[in-house]
């Protein structure tokens, strides 16, 4: 993948399609002030009843007016993306060719991408020809041993090939793996939890933690909670900033009649290339970062989605390092380690365990907290573990 073996480089988007994707984005922002410009209807000395609607409405349009800003801005910001497409020479693409024929994988194009951060991926369509299987990892290992370096399937990529041609995309292996474990219990005398999470894996080396815990219990609760990790799992999906998603997930919330359906947010994103991750909390438990003994709360003020019409997220950093873990929980964990005056007892719990394993910690945490309360679950709970470990060869 080194550049001097590559030619004709070229955007991804030709101009056509960023003009068109620009046009779209200001038709959307032009939608967007059309709608924060609509007038209020006026009355002389309103009854309460009819302000308080009237108020609604245009709240409600000032939402709508923020999500179509909030799309505007994306779609800008996918017609800005520079993706440069380069092709290997032809005497490097002949030995990859023949490399993956004599394997039983014909190759019909070999592209290399770049985007503006540098991170690059290999797109290669390919077919099983003869008898041969392969899963997209084996793929990966074949090219490894070609190029002489270590590289991974993308999140983009089927699964496994077929007689079909597909599109494969490969990148190098990130400098971290991640693994993650997952133990809940449902609050007596309920069968489903209110709580919901979500581990999910996104391009470029990204992998998105989530819980999302719907107020009260049951049915409603989980519905709540549901829509939450869905939506926030097709906002980022679809190129949106995690802020942005954030925001318009809770303008969505805030401007729905019921009051009951606030829902809290506890999202940490992970880049394992370079070790770094990132919460965003909204309603949300403490999180902990646990290096060997040393345990790190974090905290947030801020309320869950849907208390306000506008909450502006957030963000907590840290650098993560080898054999690092972090722990997030919902509130029915949390509140069973405080005693009487409302310390908790959490970050020493966690501390004092030494095991290395994200399953066992999780397990571990659960069991106690059920145990604190004399073997009662008297709310839902889940705990999501992640251990960090940087790769070896």
């Amino acid at each position: 993948m080194s550049k001097t073996l590559e030619k004709k480089e070229e955007y991804l988007f030709p101009e056509y399609s960023k003009r068109k994707l620009h046009v779209l984005s200001e038709t959307y922002g032009e939608l967007a002030r059309l709608y924060r410009d609509i007038p209020g209807e006026l009355c002389t000395n309103p009854d309460r009843k009819d302000y308080l609607y009237q108020k609604q409405v245009h709240e409600s349009k000032q939402v709508f007016a923020q999500h179509l800003e909030d799309i505007s801005g994306a779609l800008d910001e996918v017609s800005q993306t520079v993706m440069h497409v380069s092709t290997p020479v032809e005497h490097k693409r002949r030995a990859v060719v023949s490399f993956l024929r004599k394997h039983g994988i014909q190759v019909k194009e070999i592209m290399f991408l770049e985007g503006a951060h540098g991170k690059r991926k290999m797109n290669i369509t390919a077919r099983l020809i003869g008898r041969h299987t392969y899963s997209t990892e084996e793929f990966a290992g074949l090219l490894s041993v070609f190029f002489d370096r270590r590289l991974v399937s993308s999140v983009e990529s089927p699964y496994m090939m077929t007689k079909n041609f597909e599109a494969f995309f490969f990148e190098d292996e990130p400098r971290y793996t991640l693994m993650s474990a997952m133990s809940r219990a449902v609050k007596e005398n309920e069968k489903i939890s209110g709580d919901n999470y979500s581990v999910e894996e996104c391009s470029d080396g990204n992998v998105v933690l989530m819980i999302a815990d719907g107020m009260g219990s049951g049915e409603h609760a989980c519905k709540d909670s549901q829509s939450v990790i869905e939506f926030m799992e097709k906002f980022l999906d679809a190129g949106f900033q995690k802020e942005k998603a954030f925001s318009m997930i809770n303008a969505a919330i805030a401007a729905q009649t019921q009051c009951c359906n606030l829902t809290t947010l506890d999202l940490c994103m992970f880049d394992l290339h370079d070790g770094e991750a990132e919460f965003i909390k909204a309603g949300a438990a403490s999180s902990f970062h646990k290096r060997g003994n040393v345990v790190r709360e974090i905290t947030s003020d801020m309320l869950p989605l849907g208390s306000l019409m506008e909450l502006s997220p957030m963000s907590h950093s840290l650098s993560l390092m080898d054999g690092d873990m972090i722990i997030m929980m919902s509130d029915g964990v949390a509140d069973c380690f405080e005693d009487a005056c409302g310390n908790s007892r959490l970050r020493d719990v966690i501390a004092r365990n030494h095991t290395i394993n994200p399953r066992e910690m999780s397990d571990y945490l659960l069991q106690y907290a059920i145990n604190c309360q004399g073997g009662r679950i008297r709310d839902d709970m889940t705990i999501l573990v992640a251990g960090v470990w940087e790769t070896r060869d």
